[in-house]
């Protein structure tokens, strides 16, 4: 764990792929495979071993649903290796083509492991909208507090909203804090974090914030780097406002967690410019 093996694809990928094989020589084989009754049984025990290592590990519902996709595909992959191979064998074929798949996601598991096995870690997110302000009357919203009492889009909901947001001045150098509290297990065991935001540089047409601190929950599966605030002038009434949010990626592998984490902060920088940006009616 000092290695920050929990980061890499030998638990998501490799994990998977040890309990898949040892399930596949335990559970008990029919005579002719199927996709229905033996496949049952398989993800009847993953289910009770992922959630019993769960438990164990004191691990929260966020990050059981994360893992539950990639584990179960695993699952079915190796389930779809046994199907091959049985069938290359009743047909008197040579099945170790068949094994070519869980050698590939075998050698998938050690990524992250070590630099060279690792992918692009950093990325940024743009997003824009066009609101019927100037930019003056924009950065006087953004002094105002920030509720962020919208609808949430269905990713971001299984995540913790800030429950105090002590905000200062629009000035540069001046740092927001935020605070968090996450209940794992939905009542209890309580995880608290906060989150520090400086305005490094503050302009008429641009602000641009870094991440001084964050040990919120979120800071498990990335790092927030910053934030850029552009205002473009479209005409006199109306202004452009783009949003860059600039973050790390802890987690591998980055075939799995690269999209998710692209579009939950995609979905996260919406909400921002709808909440912030958008006048309120009534």
């Amino acid at each position: 764990m000092s290695y920050n093996f929990d980061r890499t694809a030998l638990l998501y990928v490799g994990v998977p792929f040890f309990v898949s094989v040892a399930l596949l020589y335990i559970v008990k084989k029919p005579e002719k495979p199927s996709l229905n009754r033996y496949y049952g049984h398989l993800v009847l025990w993953s289910l009770i071993v992922m959630l019993g290592t769960s438990v164990v590990l004191f691990e929260g519902f966020v990050c059981v649903i994360m893992f539950m996709p990639i584990y179960f595909g695993i699952l079915f992959l190796m389930y779809l290796f046994q199907l091959l191979s049985c069938y290359l064998k009743s047909r008197n074929k040579g099945s170790y083509y068949a094994h070519i798949l869980p050698v590939v996601i075998f050698l998938s598991a050690f990524e992250g492991v070590v630099p060279s096995t690792s992918f692009e870690r950093e990325y940024s997110i743009t997003k824009n909208i066009v609101i019927s302000a100037t930019p003056e009357e924009i950065k006087n919203k953004l002094i105002e507090p920030m509720h962020l009492n919208i609808e949430r889009n269905w990713l971001l909901s299984l995540f913790p909203m800030p429950n105090n947001i002590d905000a200062g001045t629009l000035s540069a150098g001046d740092v927001h804090n935020i605070d968090f509290t996450y209940h794992r297990w939905f009542v209890t065991n309580t995880h608290k974090g906060h989150m520090k935001l400086e305005l490094t540089q503050v302009e008429d047409d641009y602000i641009r914030t870094t991440f001084l601190e964050d040990t919120s929950y979120i800071s498990n599966y990335l790092k927030l780097k910053g934030t850029e605030i552009r205002f473009i002038r479209v005409d006199n009434e109306n202004t452009k406002v783009m949003l860059t949010i600039y973050y790390h990626r802890f987690l591998d592998p980055a075939w799995y967690f690269g999209p998710i984490q692209e579009y939950a902060i995609g979905q996260t920088a919406d909400m921002l410019l709808s909440e912030l940006f958008i006048p309120e009616t009534t």
